[in-house]
């Protein structure tokens, strides 16, 4: 089988897979990570003080994570 002018193997299937599995695995990492930076800005701990800029890089990188697993899947396994 033939996508985009490159022939598509069975291996290169198998390689989208595992990107889409390790780019969910990043983002849910991501994510937890932004959730923790949040519940210590919630309860107002002192070393909260620029904790924000940490919750929202963490859900930017968790966030693109995602979207580069998925499009190694969309790419590489045409899923």
């Amino acid at each position: 089988m033939r996508r985009y002018g490159v022939k598509v193997t069975s291996m290169i299937v198998r390689l989208g897979m595992v990107l889409y599995w390790c780019g969910l695995a990043v983002a849910s990492l991501c994510e937890i990570a932004a959730v923790g930076v949040l519940v210590l800005v919630i309860t107002k701990s002192s070393a909260a003080a620029d904790a924000w800029v940490a919750a929202v890089f963490f859900a930017i990188v968790g966030g693109l994570a995602w979207l580069a697993g998925r499009a190694a899947k969309y790419i590489l396994a045409g899923i």
